[in-house]
């Protein structure tokens, strides 16, 4: 129930902010310029800001707590709830506070709530530890046929699950791995990229990167079960009319050397924070 709420609560957020949005943008029209409604539109702006920069410029990463937009959303709030003694001559609407109170609240929300993986927690996954070996896994590529790791034995590998075509995080973490594409051959490494979306989304990506990669597909999540990282209603409530199914896997990252062994892993708690293409050939380097 709680991963369904956050399938929702991703996609309430953004739509309330821009109504918000739209709101301090029409009063300031109407009926000029107020601290009050700049304060509304400081707190509204900054989240729709954030949410389109992250599709409109996808980034693979940022920081846990998004220090510059935290500090433009809680000064808008600030502003907002001051705004009655700073400029008593205008006429104060109470729904502008109330929309800046929700606002922060839900971003604070996103922060510590909706960005962490609850319960993830990489010391009790007992399978993907460092020294195991990587167990037998299926996948299934474009055209549906059937490929399993023994394909990538003998030879060092890197395993990036990500959630699929509609995470920017994941598509921005996908480009910068193509952008090493030389060192990673140089190093002699596969490179597989797993997610559970349905093929089609999987075969885009091997057409917009005709490289030596891998975009294969954990049909069902079976691999993602098999791996305790599967992610129940990890989609975005309302993305099944694009096509894509409502459960996927959680961001992870796994090393192997040429006799299968795990030499690293990252299974990340924040959807935000991943790891950089050279700490992976730092790794790399190190223990293959």
């Amino acid at each position: 129930m709680n991963s369904l709420i956050k399938s929702v609560f991703i996609i309430a957020l953004p739509a309330f902010a821009l109504i918000a949005m739209l709101d301090s943008l029409w009063y300031l029209y109407t009926a000029g310029i107020s601290l009050q409604h700049v304060a509304h539109l400081l707190t509204a702006g900054c989240i729709v800001f954030f949410f389109l920069q992250i599709f409109i410029k996808p980034t693979p990463r940022t920081d846990a707590i998004l220090k510059t937009h935290t500090f433009i959303i809680f000064l808008g709030c600030i502003l907002g709830l001051l705004v009655g003694s700073l400029q008593e001559d205008d006429t104060f609407r109470g729904i502008c506070t109330i929309f800046n109170i929700l606002l922060t609240v839900g971003w604070i929300m996103y922060l510590v709530w909706y960005s962490y993986f609850e319960k993830r927690n990489a010391a009790n996954n007992d399978i993907l530890k460092v020294g195991e070996t990587l167990p037998l896994l299926t996948f299934e590529n474009s055209k549906k046929e059937a490929i399993t790791t023994e394909r990538f034995a003998g030879t060092p590998s890197i395993f990036i699950f990500y959630r699929g075509n509609w995470c920017p995080f994941c598509m921005a973490q996908i480009k910068e791995m193509v952008d090493k594409y030389e060192e990673l051959t140089e190093r002699n490494i596969n490179t597989i990229f797993v997610s559970s979306q349905p093929h089609g989304f999987s075969k885009k990506l091997t057409k917009k990167y005709p490289l030596d990669f891998q975009f294969l597909v954990d049909v069902d999540g079976n691999v993602a079960k098999q791996l305790d990282i599967f992610s129940k209603n990890g989609l975005p409530f309302g993305f099944q009319i694009f096509g894509f199914k409502s459960h996927t896997v959680l961001p992870t990252v796994i090393i192997t050397d040429s006799n299968e062994k795990i030499t690293y892993t990252n299974q990340t708690d924040n959807y935000r924070v991943r790891p950089e293409p050279k700490t992976l050939l730092k790794i790399i380097d190190q223990n293959v």
